[in-house]
């Protein structure tokens, strides 16, 4: 890899020291699977609080469910920045070590919890700060390896779907003390495992050690300011917009500007963004309120696999077939589906399942048909579903403040009404309406080569 800069071509793989021997099959699928756990790791941390199973012990619940918001949108704001930076610095072999010393921090922060832990009784603000560490660093990594894997074909995939596979397991991980926890949900109850933060690791570590990259070509080392300007404003919106929201989830005058002033925040961060790099901006950003309300309980254990499996394929399917216009239509569709199950309460399982499952295949292909040419312009766009939407402050009436519930999952017992599903369907159409003007009045990007 060689220039990253503002006008990298996703689909050019490096090969400048054309003496070099292509990687064998088995170093290339080893590295993907690096890639795929290292991201899923950072998805994770941005997503699961630090630990599950520290929540009834902890003396500062609130505390922690009130500021995991704030270090989901942290964590947002650090990837884009890192990616960005990291762009400019134009070196593959920076991006991999970045990523690899954000790995090692996240690592040494659950090491540190250990034994602030063992007792059942947490330290003050122990809880929140090192989940706040644990986000900020993940963050880093999100940013660092989108830049060092953006021009390899295979590698950027894989990195798009452990991102985005690890963001829709970590919102559809439930408490562990709920007695129907089943699947990935139990595994994931307590914490990350530290045996698969290590062995990501250990893995990049091999990887950032031996892989070979040829020297930059350019002195050009200009920060790419456009993703950090659109994600400063979809961002900060974004959260300001869910504060308030959240004080006042009764009052329809509310629930009607949040919608506007999100479809315009998706529409200004996408228009800040060059050629058709914003697609991705609107489509995620629909996606995030319609997605944060779709019920997600009581379901089976295979569910949760079928849903990985469901965005992988999708994802798939997105980058060999794009067509942004549906990918925008599946949106509204899903959001509609959000609005149908408000009104005509079907059976809970299978509302649960069908949402689980739509929620993978629209984020899938959505992601998949609107890849960005840019890696900072994609870290925008995948980092805009870590910041808590008004999605998830409509999530939940109950709840006075954005937070996430204490049981940390949606359910049927919530009784919403049709506010919610009537908001997610007109950002859907906003957003709609805004990706078809994009693709109108931009020429389409080089093509993206995929493997």
């Amino acid at each position: 890899m060689d220039m990253l800069g503002d006008t990298v071509r996703p689909d050019r793989v490096s090969r400048e020291n054309g003496d070099s021997v292509p990687p064998s099959t088995v170093r290339c699928a080893a590295e993907a699977v690096t890639v795929f756990v290292a991201t899923s790791v950072a998805a994770l941390a941005i997503m699961l609080p630090l630990s599950f199973a520290s929540l009834a012990a902890s003396l500062h619940v609130d505390l922690l469910v009130f500021n995991v918001p704030r270090a989901m949108t942290g964590a947002a704001f650090v990837a884009v920045i890192t990616a960005a930076v990291t762009m400019a610095i134009g070196s593959a072999r920076t991006a991999r070590w970045t990523a690899l010393l954000a790995l090692v921090g996240i690592l040494v922060n659950h090491l540190a919890f250990i034994p602030d832990s063992t007792d059942g009784h947490l330290d003050a603000l122990s809880l929140p700060t090192l989940n706040f560490i644990d986000a900020l660093l993940a963050g880093v990594v999100v940013g660092a390896l989108a830049v060092a894997v953006w021009n390899e074909p295979l590698l950027r995939t894989v990195y798009l779907f452990g991102t985005l596979g690890g963001t829709i397991l970590g919102d559809l991980t439930q408490s562990p003390t709920d007695p129907d926890s089943d699947g990935f949900s139990r595994a994931l109850g307590g914490t990350l495992p530290l045996w698969f933060i290590a062995a990501s690791v250990l893995a990049l570590a091999y990887f950032a050690l031996t892989t070979v990259v040829p020297p930059r070509s350019t002195i050009e080392t200009a920060i790419p300011l456009a993703p950090v300007f659109a994600a400063v404003v979809a961002f900060t919106t974004t959260i300001i917009t869910a504060l308030a929201v959240a004080s006042h989830k009764t009052s329809a005058p509310y629930l009607i500007v949040a919608s506007i002033v999100a479809v315009a925040t998706a529409v200004a961060a996408a228009m800040i963004l060059p050629g058709r790099d914003g697609i991705l901006v609107l489509q995620m950003s629909s996606f995030s309120v319609a997605g944060s309300l779709v019920i997600t309980l009581p379901r089976s254990g295979w569910v949760d696999l079928a849903t990985l499996a469901v965005t992988a394929a999708c994802l798939l399917i997105g980058m060999r077939v794009p067509r942004p216009l549906a990918a925008a239509a599946s949106v509204l569709a899903l959001a509609c589906f959000v609005l149908a199950a408000d009104v005509f309460s079907p059976p809970t399982t299978l509302t649960a399942a069908l949402g689980c499952l739509a929620l993978g295949a629209v984020a899938g292909y959505c992601l998949g048909t609107s890849v960005p040419v840019s890696p900072a312009s994609g870290t925008v766009g995948l980092a805009i579903l870590f910041v808590p939407s008004i999605g998830v402050a409509l999530s939940d009436s109950d709840i006075g403040h954005l937070a996430y519930s204490s049981s940390w999952y949606r359910t049927t017992d919530v009784d919403r009404g049709v506010g919610p599903g009537a908001v997610a369907v007109v950002v859907a159409l906003g957003c709609t309406v805004a990706v078809l003007a994009l693709l109108r009045h931009r020429p389409a990007p080089p093509e993206i080569v995929n493997p």
